[in-house]
């Protein structure tokens, strides 16, 4: 009798865990929700991206047709996709299907919603709560935990550049490597994103240690890259705007204090030396977006991301 109760128990308990787990997901009509995040933002960044998985079980289509936040003026459903070589983002504005018996996952370079115009910038830790709402299953309200800023799964705690890919393929780093960053970094950049129709101005470039901020200028857009040195040479680990002149920024982003102060420094007597119009555009890429596997983006190609 004994041995039965703690059986018995030990099930009970067994199925409680399994409801409590399965309680993260949210169902409505057809529609399972599950693993929400968005990434957390560094200082002055006023956009944010946020990703989350919907499988459909039912025996008809559905579409996300809108998104929206308290803590966003406006969120949007994006995709990024390669075109011609180049990664694009764009936005959906019909919204994106969730076929019937499919299910969809809305990652880092791939589907995503994008918080625009944040005022208070999201802090790792936090909740960021969303109502999507579906064309037939209707609204619903969805809380988006934060994660770390290079965050690429539901609580993950990773370091600026964690789960990058060296990217060597694309940017044929060993190729390019000297050991002078004033031509490597150019040079790798310019192999990722340049095309003959959109040539990639890059000023100017400032580092210490083993991380550097690059300006580039390109096809009227622009904005700042962030590159850390690897084993092969220089890979662009995110882009952004006037968050990366930013010391603390930095920091936060993975930086030691002493390389963020420094390079915080550098860039700003460098960037006195630049005319108007281009210190306009280094500072018109609006939020930050992470180099994940797909997202060799935003620092050069099409460069169709947030300007303002």
């Amino acid at each position: 009798m004994l041995k039965r109760f703690f059986a018995l128990a030990a099930f009970g308990l067994a199925s409680l865990l399994s409801s409590i787990a399965l309680a993260d997901d949210i169902k409505i009509g057809s529609l399972i929700i599950s693993a929400p995040y968005v990434r957390a933002m560094v200082p002055g960044a006023p956009v944010g991206g946020g990703y989350l998985t919907i499988a459909n079980a039912g025996d008809s289509d559905d579409r996300l047709v809108a998104v929206s936040s308290p803590r966003a003026a406006t969120v949007q459903i994006h995709e990024m996709k390669m075109d011609n070589d180049v990664m694009i983002m764009r936005e959906l504005p019909d919204g994106l299907s969730i076929p019937a018996g499919k299910t969809v996952e809305l990652k880092p370079g791939g589907y995503h919603v994008m918080f625009m115009k944040v005022a208070e910038p999201f802090l790792q830790g936090q909740i960021v709560r969303t109502t999507l709402k579906f064309e037939k299953a209707g609204a619903v309200e969805v809380d988006f935990p934060v994660g770390s800023i290079a965050a690429n799964k539901p609580g993950a705690d990773a370091k600026a550049g964690d789960g990058m890919p060296d990217m060597k393929g694309m940017n044929m780093n060993e190729r390019h490597s000297t050991g002078d960053p004033q031509s490597d970094i150019p040079a790798t950049m310019k192999a990722m994103f340049e095309t003959p129709e959109k040539p990639l101005a890059i000023r100017p470039i400032v580092g210490h240690g083993d991380w550097a901020v690059a300006g580039w200028v390109q096809d009227g857009r622009g904005g700042r890259a962030l590159l850390r040195k690897s084993h092969g040479g220089w890979v662009v680990r995110l882009c952004s705007g006037d968050s990366l002149k930013d010391a603390d920024a930095l920091q936060k982003i993975g930086l030691t204090r002493d390389d963020a102060q420094a390079i915080a420094a550098d860039l700003s007597i460098a960037e006195a030396k630049l005319d108007a119009r281009t210190l306009a555009l280094l500072s018109s890429f609006e939020g930050t977006v992470m180099m994940d596997h797909a997202d060799a983006t935003h620092a050069g190609g099409d460069h169709a991301g947030h300007n303002k």
